[in-house]
């Protein structure tokens, strides 16, 4: 079977400003890290040129720096929801500039089923082989 690949930056740029992202894995185990950090340069990029771009991160665990880190400090992250355990992203929700929901991590899944998160629009998962 004949697979298409695309760059993480490709991938990135399907992703637009007030999405809505589902991401896969726990802790930095299966987390995706090469297109959040491809989504964290964007948004860079996007800021620089005075435009917005912040998406909402919900995931089932903490993510760890390659996700949580790399988005709060690009200043992409506009809400959370599940846990989180990093440094710059729980400045960045005491400051006031991320918006989080602490939630028991079983509550997240049931959250999403009946709305009370919104809507995905986009879910991204590591895979390490095909």
């Amino acid at each position: 079977m004949q697979y298409s690949f695309i760059t993480a930056e490709e991938a990135a740029d399907f992703i637009k400003h007030d999405y809505r992202i589902g991401i896969g894995g726990f802790s930095s185990v299966g987390t995706p890290k090469a297109v959040t950090k491809a989504l964290a340069a964007k948004a860079i990029a996007e800021h620089q040129k005075g435009n917005e771009f912040q998406v909402s991160l919900i995931t089932g665990g903490s993510t760890g720096d390659q996700i949580d880190g790399e988005l709060s400090r690009a200043k992409a992250m506009k809400f959370r929801a599940g846990f989180q355990s990093n440094k710059d992203l729980r400045n960045a929700i005491n400051n006031g500039e991320v918006q989080y929901s602490d939630m028991h991590l079983s509550h997240v899944a049931q959250d999403l089923r009946y709305g009370f998160l919104g809507h995905l629009d986009v879910g991204i998962i590591e895979a390490a082989d095909i």
